[in-house]
């Protein structure tokens, strides 16, 4: 709960359409939801909000401070969510994007996920597409 002003601040400053704080607090009180962060001299500088439920690894957002982007730490943050779910015995991993949203897909890419389907007019606030990206989490 500590962490959430500053996750809410990274999730406006990212996202065009963000999601309300009270989001997030919700996610905290799920037992399949986890939030990690990524800090820096003890300053959040990213997170990573992410469904494990049952053998499937669903990656919700990973947002970057914008003074930290490039550094690293999504990838840092997809890594330790890919690792728990292996942990947990996940099969799968999923995940929607925006098709827009060239670094969060070289992202997810570069981690071994494909596209496999397109949600067309998905997102609400401007009718964007949608990629669905999957990967299998036995080998990358």
């Amino acid at each position: 709960m500590a962490d959430l002003d500053a996750i809410d601040e990274i999730e406006q400053l990212s996202f065009r359409a963000p999601w309300p704080r009270d989001t997030f607090a919700g996610e905290l009180t799920r037992d399949w939801a986890r939030i990690d962060v990524g800090r820096v001299d003890d300053m959040i500088v990213a997170f990573n909000n992410y469904w494990i439920v049952t053998t499937e690894l669903h990656i919700h957002v990973i947002a970057t401070h914008p003074t930290a982007r490039g550094r690293g730490y999504g990838t840092l943050l997809l890594d330790h969510a890919i690792a728990a779910a292996i942990a947990t015995g996940c099969a799968l991993a999923t995940l929607e994007v925006r098709r827009s949203n060239i670094a969060a897909i070289a992202l997810y890419e570069r981690a071994g996920f494909k596209t496999v389907h397109v949600r067309a007019r998905y997102y609400q606030d401007d009718g964007e597409d949608a990629l669905v990206m999957l990967r299998g989490l036995g080998n990358r």
